[in-house]
């Protein structure tokens, strides 16, 4: 792990690196507590809810027959061991948490597996189920078990502010369901809201910061925010919601570009910190001290861009990295783009959200107890090029086909944490689904060599120079060199529009490379046609990747051109251009190529078009993409 600190370290300011020497120098403090138990502070009081509380109890969720992570299956009475990570049999130690290496799957396995479960996101669907009654007692039973065996600091549970943020708005958010079993035991009551204050104590202590500072800040903020406005039993509870409410009108205009997309280039990423967002949005509006203008401005900004890159049925370009997660869960069966974009259009009265979803979706029944289903759509919004952002995406006349082209920064903060080497790829949806598509992420702390493929150029659709990724990965999560895309032209020319960018991630070979791209799309028939041109001096091995969605069928395919069909039609790509090998690649191991995750953890074949050939000094590649009914 030496050489990975190293270059961790190489990425930091020198106000950075102070700051976690810092954070390191509370260590013996922190020994000291988690001797102790953490000594919690008593509440005032105890409530059995405090008023008024700005989560609406209900029990009209979709019912829960079982328990699902990830890609594994529980009965919905499962008893969890807590510090297990169940996809690969592993147990965590349960012993000082700061000192835990949670990166490390040698000494405690894949550590989403254990972080998800402990989220406690599934208990907070449980409570809001269909027939959830019946649940009360299991969730109950859960929390206990939980508190007696995660006393302060002990173990993995304990190591990211992130999922104490998390764990504190699903146990904010199921508490009004489970109050009168809570308040009949005073001493688990007691125990509860005890490390309910060490979680909220911690966050405000150990919060992510400078290239850390991601959707980690906005969760833990978040969930600081919730948590001390819904239990506002101690002396700080006010400070600590003061605290959070002013981080969060900053963040959301620093991760967030001006027209709505999230920095981190990854499109998981943006219903995640959307989904946290508007949470603390709506339970501050319930209390009566709403948050800004200007936030609820960049709030609808998010959304807008969503109805712009989303599919009829709500199919996105998921682009970046990807863990499923989710700022909150009232119902496992509504996806955070039907959640997000529900509330959005009731909170800002906008019916051009409503699309996504049919009837009130469980969380909007306890965050907007007075909703009422819109009986029309609005017209969705008109923007196709969101600049700041790095992104546009651009319809036919009659909106059933879309292409979407990235050209914005490989990612957020120094290290680009969850950005993959993606540059100047395109995104191709025809009806209701995406057709070319992104390949996904897969892993995160386990299996190297996929994390490798699905972050590399390789799992994207645009070009690859000599074998290498646009970007240099450094770790896991971390890229020490970064491709610099721009916009060079955004034209509408009514009938069809061209897109042109570069990037420069290949200017760092021994002969440097810029790789121009040139997209027109006919917004007749959503056919496209690419100019990929390379700037170089000397000769270089490119190869362009095309990845198609599962169920493509290949019909045929020699030099030049590709002939497939996909949900009834004819989808063919074309180039005039000679001297290029054409194949298509499914579900490859040697080198890994034609894959897909839908899921974490999760993968399967798909078939992806490789185009490659030499470049001889400057020269240009032609692709084009013929939709035919």
């Amino acid at each position: 792990m030496m050489p990975w600190y190293l270059r961790r370290l190489a990425r930091m300011e020198l106000r950075e690196v102070v700051s976690r020497v810092r954070t390191a120098a509370r260590l013996p403090r922190d020994w000291g507590r988690y001797c102790t138990g953490g000594s919690a502070t008593p509440p005032a009081e105890l409530h059995a809810v405090p008023r008024p509380f700005p989560v609406n109890a209900h029990a009209k969720g979709a019912p829960v027959d079982r328990l699902r992570i990830f890609d594994l299956d529980f009965p919905v009475s499962f008893d969890f061991d807590w510090h297990r990570d169940y996809r690969n049999n592993k147990q965590a130690a349960r012993r000082f948490g700061p000192m835990l290496d949670t990166r490390d799957p040698s000494a405690v396995g894949d550590i989403k597996y254990i972080w998800e479960i402990n989220r406690h996101q599934y208990l907070s669907a449980l409570a809001y189920a269909d027939g959830s009654e019946q649940n009360i007692p299991y969730i109950v039973r859960s929390l206990d078990r939980w508190l007696r065996e995660n006393p302060y600091l002990c173990g993995v549970n304990w190591t990211s502010s992130l999922e104490l943020g998390l764990r504190v708005i699903s146990w904010s958010l199921l508490y009004p369901r489970i109050a009168c079993e809570m308040v009949r035991d005073t001493d688990l009551m007691q125990r509860w809201l005890g490390s309910l204050y060490l979680h909220l104590q911690r966050i405000h202590l150990h919060r992510s910061v400078y290239s850390s500072a991601n959707n980690h800040l906005v969760g833990e903020l978040v969930g600081l925010y919730v948590g001390a406005v819904c239990f506002p039993l101690w002396r700080e509870s006010r400070g600590w919601a003061v605290e959070a409410r002013e981080a969060l009108e900053q963040e959301i205009q620093t991760q967030v570009s001006n027209d709505g997309v999230n920095r981190e280039q990854a499109m998981s990423y943006h219903l995640f910190t959307l989904e946290l967002l508007l949470l603390a949005y709506t339970v501050a509006k319930n209390l009566g001290e709403p948050f800004s203008n200007n936030f609820e401005q960049r709030l609808r900004a998010m959304m807008h861009y969503l109805d712009a890159v989303a599919t009829s049925t709500g199919d996105l370009p998921w682009y970046g990295d990807s863990d499923d997660g989710r700022g909150f869960l009232f119902s496992k069966e509504e996806s955070p783009l039907a959640v997000t974009t529900q509330l959005g259009a009731l909170l800002f009265n906008d019916a051009s959200l409503w699309r996504f979803s049919k009837g009130l979706t469980a969380a909007t029944r306890a965050l907007i107890p007075s909703a009422t289903p819109a009986l029309a759509e609005g017209k969705r919004a008109g923007s196709e090029l969101f600049q700041d952002g790095g992104m546009a995406a651009v319809d036919t006349h009659d909106g059933s086909r879309k292409l979407v082209m990235d050209f914005g920064r490989l990612g957020y903060t120094r290290i680009a944490a969850h950005g993959h080497a993606d540059a100047l790829s395109i995104w191709l949806a025809i009806d209701d689904e995406y057709f070319i598509v992104d390949c996904g992420t897969y892993a995160y702390h386990s299996n190297p060599a996929w994390r490798t493929f699905f972050r590399g150029t390789a799992a994207h659709n645009t070009a690859r120079i000599d074998g290498k990724d646009q970007s240099v990965m450094g770790g896991r999560f971390l890229w020490t060199s970064k491709a610099n895309a721009r916009l060079l032209r955004f034209e509408d020319r009514g009938n069809n529009v061209l897109i042109e960018a570069e990037h420069d991630g290949y200017t760092r070979l021994n002969d440097p490379v810029m790789h121009r791209r040139s997209v027109s799309f006919d917004r007749h028939t959503g056919s496209v046609a690419l100019s990929d041109t390379f700037q170089c001096n000397d000769r270089h091995e490119v190869e362009l990747f095309f990845h198609l969605h599962e169920d493509t069928r290949i019909n045929r395919i020699e030099t030049g051109v590709a002939d497939t069909t996909w949900r009834g039609r004819h989808i063919v790509f074309g180039s005039p251009d000679h001297g290029l090998k054409w194949e298509f690649v499914r579900g490859g191991d040697q080198p890994i190529l034609g894959w897909r995750s839908r899921c974490f953890g999760q993968k399967q074949p798909i078939p992806s078009l490789r185009i490659g050939g030499s470049l001889h000094n400057t020269t240009t590649i032609h692709t084009n993409i013929y939709i035919q009914e």
